[in-house]
């Protein structure tokens, strides 16, 4: 009898976490903070470059290129910082996001002393950006209700990245300097476009009957842009990792149905 009614009430208490959710319909907006981090190493394991021009139509490496890459140089370590405007449409199981993001993309390469190369390089190089971009996601949801004010949801999804601006054409700047290769500079779509998959978890506190605060924790993990694909292609062992990182949103949301 005593098992019976410990196995009711713990029935009782999780049958609301996992009863079918009403649906309903809302949208809001607020802010987002992003922060993303990427390594990636140089090595002199090469493709073959029988038939001339490779990727970028990058030519086959000097003794001299080959000897720094063995030695570490060129490995690039990126982190940016970031932070825009949010706005949100909720489906109950789905919500559709858009983004306007200010990224400041840094990054530092090991380089060494090598004139005969390209005159920008002696010693470490760090650079520095101002990035302006959309982003649009589509995440999948389930709400799991807390009582009267709290509804919480893991969260699934895609989210595309497509550059506007590059403050001042610093990238585009610094890519035509790059003579080490041979590389034909990449236009800033080919350097920052890409997709990132999503997860992570949500929270809606409701503050009157359909006005509720959102805050959203996710993080993600990039896909190749079309300047990462043909470095790769260059380099067989050009990138260890994918550039990864967290976002934080934080908005107001209001339903309408």
């Amino acid at each position: 009898m005593k098992k019976l009614i410990i196995l009711f009430t713990i029935i009782g208490i999780a049958a609301p976490l996992f009863a079918f959710p009403p649906f309903h319909l809302s949208a809001g907006g607020g802010g987002i903070f992003t922060a993303q981090w990427k390594s990636a190493q140089l090595r002199d394991e090469y493709k073959d470059y029988t038939g001339g021009n490779y990727g970028y139509g990058i030519k086959g490496p000097t003794e001299e290129t080959q000897d720094a890459m063995r030695q570490g140089y060129f490995d690039t370590d990126e982190l940016s910082f970031a932070g825009g405007i949010w706005g949100f449409f909720d489906a109950t199981y789905v919500e559709a996001d858009v983004a306007l993001i200010f990224t400041s993309f840094g990054q530092t390469v090991k380089t060494p002393n090598m004139p005969e190369l390209s005159s920008t390089l002696d010693g470490d190089q760090k650079h520095s950006y101002l990035i302006t971009h959309l982003n649009f996601s589509l995440l999948g949801k389930y709400p799991f209700y807390l009582g009267q004010k709290w509804v919480i949801f893991p969260l699934v999804g895609i989210d595309g990245q497509i550059a506007l601006a590059d403050k001042d054409g610093l990238l585009y700047e610094d890519f035509k300097k790059i003579k080490v290769l041979g590389y034909d500079v990449p236009n800033l779509g080919e350097f920052w476009n890409c997709l990132w998959i999503k997860v992570g978890v949500g929270a809606d506190y409701s503050i009157q009957k359909n006005l509720y605060v959102r805050g959203e924790a996710l993080y993600g993990f990039k896909f190749n842009s079309k300047n990462d694909t043909n470095q790769a292609d260059y380099w067989v062992e050009n990138i260890k990792g994918v550039a990864n990182g967290p976002s934080l949103r934080l908005g107001l949301g209001y339903r309408f149905l």
